[in-house]
């Protein structure tokens, strides 16, 4: 079997920590056998830490909401960045609206602005962040494995919906309520999951996910069994198989107890 755990409004509680009960399930299910993957929109460096910090232990990863896969042994076996022109357009559209964009290139976090919106992703992801003068001439030197941007959920309702009309040739979504993801066109979770799959030999086994977020739908869409977080928005929750307490409630953990207990035996 393999378990799909997103990070962030799912399996994390209120403080960013993997609950004990959680951490000795998981543990148990990597002893089992079974697969366990991390599926986020964080960046790999952020989730890494999280993961070795809680579990003691690297474990298959999707980052950058599936712009960016790692497998322990092997490193990072797929990226893709945003072209270039495509990057530019969207900095200087988000810049003369005044809203916060970030880029990531090489799995460092980057602004233009040393303001409160970086220092909250700065502090919630555990990185560092590196401001610059002009964030089109620093991804000129490397196109951007994601852009970020960081507003009131209404002004990024706004946005989404902008962004979508101009027809950009990337993939926009939320990844929290105040977080619009973008990145490179055909990529999301589901996407990366497979390539995963393939690269473990493990095509034919079933998947169990958990998720919160929009960029969970497409890997509840592939998944034999879904479970959305009472917290999850409510397009996530219309297409999962089970709705489970809140995050904060560790609804994981009660998900494992109520709907897979021969999991955990």
């Amino acid at each position: 079997m393999i378990f799909v755990f997103d990070l962030d409004g799912t399996l994390l509680l209120n403080d960013y920590s993997i609950s004990k009960n959680m951490i000795k399930i998981i543990s148990n299910l990597d002893k089992k056998g079974h697969k366990i993957i991390f599926a986020s929109g964080r960046m790999l460096v952020s989730i890494n830490q999280l993961i070795n910090k809680f579990l003691k232990k690297e474990y298959p990863i999707i980052a950058y909401n599936g712009a960016m896969v790692y497998l322990p042994k092997d490193g990072i076996i797929f990226e893709k960045n945003i072209d270039f022109e495509i990057s530019k357009f969207i900095i200087e559209f988000l810049r003369k609206k005044n809203i916060h964009r970030q880029a990531y290139i090489n799995d460092k976090l980057y602004s233009e602005e040393d303001n409160e919106e970086v220092k909250f992703y700065s502090k919630h992801a555990n990185v560092e962040y590196h401001v610059v003068k002009d964030l089109v001439e620093l991804i000129k030197q490397k196109n951007p494995t994601k852009l970020l941007a960081i507003d009131s959920p209404e002004n990024l309702n706004i946005l989404l919906k902008e962004l979508r009309e101009l027809d950009l040739n990337v993939e926009i979504f939320k990844s929290m309520n105040i977080f619009l993801d973008i990145v490179p066109k055909n990529i999301n979770k589901a996407h990366a999951l497979n390539n995963l799959l393939k690269h473990m030999n493990c095509l034919n086994e079933k998947i169990i996910v958990f998720g919160d977020n929009h960029n969970d739908i497409p890997l509840f869409k592939i998944a034999d069994i879904s479970f959305a977080v009472e917290n999850a928005v409510d397009e996530l929750k219309d297409i999962a198989d089970f709705v489970i307490p809140a995050s904060y409630e560790d609804g994981v953990f009660q998900a494992f107890n109520t709907f897979l207990k021969e999991y955990i035996k």
